[in-house]
């Protein structure tokens, strides 16, 4: 059995929205998310799988992957496409300046509250990480996809 990395790019896709996404092709937009797959597969450092066992001539994991598995996998990419594109951007590090007075604005702000965002991300996915942990040491695999779809994981406001 083999899990395609589209099952994983279909699911960080409906997380995030991008201007570039929509005018892509297929291939355009499985090669742009592959190089963000690659960073994020040894952030899932616990998984019970052999995440490097795959195919990337077929473009697939060489093995069956969990629901839950997919999830954090694709939260890891998520997050390494958050800060290639918004957080580590030299454009934030510069000042902008506003075309009807000239004022200069920091964009400090702006960096500050993506960093928030990405420690959130971070951490919603390090609890989904820890669960995992605590579901791999049952034997049964298929528990682990069912309890996973049951749990509400967005955080209370």
């Amino acid at each position: 059995m083999s899990t395609p990395y589209n099952k994983i790019y279909s699911n960080v896709l409906s997380k995030f929205h991008s201007y570039e996404i929509p005018i892509m092709t297929s291939e355009e937009i499985e090669e742009y998310l592959y190089d963000f797959l690659i960073s994020a597969i040894p952030k899932f450092y616990i998984c019970r799988i052999n995440l490097n066992d795959k195919d990337d001539e077929l473009k697939q994991f060489n093995c069956d992957l969990s629901d839950l598995e997919i999830e954090i996998i694709s939260n890891y990419l998520l997050l390494e496409y958050l800060d290639s594109t918004y957080i580590r951007t030299p454009t934030l590090l510069k000042v902008n300046l506003s075309s009807n007075d000239f004022h200069a604005f920091s964009n400090a702000n702006q960096l500050d509250k993506l960093l928030s965002m990405h420690d959130t991300l971070l951490s919603e996915n390090e609890g989904l990480l820890s669960r995992y942990a605590w579901f791999s040491l049952t034997k049964d695999k298929n528990s682990i996809p069912n309890t996973f779809n049951n749990t509400n994981y967005k955080k209370n406001t």
